[in-house]
């Protein structure tokens, strides 16, 4: 049967898991780290289709997707999530940036609220993060409202060696008999290799 599509209205639980390993037989994940104050998640995502002729005519098209990932933006990126996601050492709580960069891997994932009350979980196995120094700042106008000011960044994905995978999604309404929202959540913020089962 099918279902009514729904629009989405918030999203939340934003939480990313450190890369420990990717190779042929899996991929290993670091505890979870749970980023609060998410705004907005924006796909990056871009696609097309290429056309070959022959025949005097369209014959074949190949479609392709590129520049996997999405843009975050959150109430602010603390000190500690900067240094985690940029692979620093903080001294003391300070962070400091220098010219060593080196690209750290972390998979991610959140859940989308729709208009129900429902909810669509999405996870990226393998990506990395990219963004301006969290640094900059609005004044506090003398009168009327405060402008709010949020701190943004781009998550590029990659695929998994382990099998060439990006990303995935589920809908709450597809949940398996006897597996509840709750023991769902559990093991979807927790583990990036689970998947839902018949109970």
């Amino acid at each position: 049967m099918n279902k009514k599509p729904l629009p989405t209205i918030g999203v939340d639980k934003y939480t990313f898991f450190n890369v420990v390993s990717d190779t042929a037989e899996g991929t290993e994940y670091g505890d979870a780290y749970n980023l609060k104050g998410t705004v907005e998640i924006a796909p990056t995502d871009a696609g097309g289709s290429e056309i070959f002729d022959a025949d005097n005519g369209a014959y074949e098209t190949a479609s392709y997707i590129e520049k996997i990932g999405h843009d975050i933006t959150n109430a602010d990126i603390p000190p500690e999530v900067d240094a985690i996601w940029r692979g620093l050492e903080r001294k003391n709580g300070v962070v400091e940036v220098g010219n060593d960069t080196k690209t750290v891997y972390f998979g991610v994932a959140w859940r989308i609220l729709k208009s129900d009350g429902s909810y669509r979980y999405v996870r990226y196995y393998k990506g990395s993060y990219s963004f301006a120094s969290n640094v900059g700042g609005k004044t506090k106008p003398s009168s009327g409202s405060i402008d709010r000011q949020t701190a943004k960044a781009t998550y590029t994905a990659v695929q998994r060696d382990f099998d060439n995978n990006y990303y995935a999604y589920f809908d709450e309404s597809d949940l398996p008999s006897g597996v509840t929202r709750e023991a769902f959540e559990e093991q979807w913020f927790k583990d990036m290799n689970y998947y839902p089962e018949t109970v």
